[in-house]
């Protein structure tokens, strides 16, 4: 699943699939799985799928592999960069936070969901931020003591995103 970012990878932002799209050469997951199996060292790449076209696409460029070229490079790295400007949430999910809030938020799972929708701007978000505070801990549940920030080895302006995620997420 790495390699495709547990199929994350596939939904891409327009500016992104434009650039693969105008390659005209193969899936989006291609281009991620072909990059890691390109690497001089590297004697197998592990894929998970969910159905059999899947499986059919991954063996179609990894039967007789041929490496990314440079044109392919350039696109994968104009692909990366993309993604990076997408003002993500540096949140490595320490989980430290989330031992110190009183209000048992989970804070990284809540901050995944909002990069997730940043990203790829699909239901998949809402639903897992649905999944994640069914029994509690909605990001309007902070009640701003400052916990979660002071034990953020990344600085994070925890109560912030949070009162981000809200109007992402709770909606009224």
């Amino acid at each position: 699943m790495e390699p495709v970012k547990g199929g994350g990878l596939v939904s891409l932002p327009d500016g992104a699939k434009k650039i693969f799209d105008d390659l005209q050469g193969g899936s989006y997951a291609s281009y991620a799985i072909r990059y890691a199996a390109g690497f001089e060292d590297v004697m197998m790449v592990l894929s998970g799928m969910s159905d059999y076209e899947q499986l059919e696409d991954n063996i179609s460029y990894m039967k007789d592999f041929i490496p990314l070229t440079r044109e392919e490079l350039d696109a994968v790295a104009k692909v990366r960069d993309i993604f990076k400007n997408q003002e993500t949430i540096p949140c490595t999910a320490c989980r430290y936070c989330t031992n110190s809030c009183p209000k048992r938020i989970p804070i990284p799972d809540l901050l995944s969901c909002m990069n997730a929708k940043k990203q790829y701007k699909d239901w998949n978000s809402d639903f897992y931020y649905m999944v994640h505070t069914d029994k509690g801990g909605k990001a309007s549940d902070c009640i701003e003591c400052g916990k979660c920030e002071s034990s953020c080895p990344q600085h994070l302006r925890i109560k912030d995103l949070l009162k981000e995620t809200v109007t992402v997420f709770e909606r009224r």
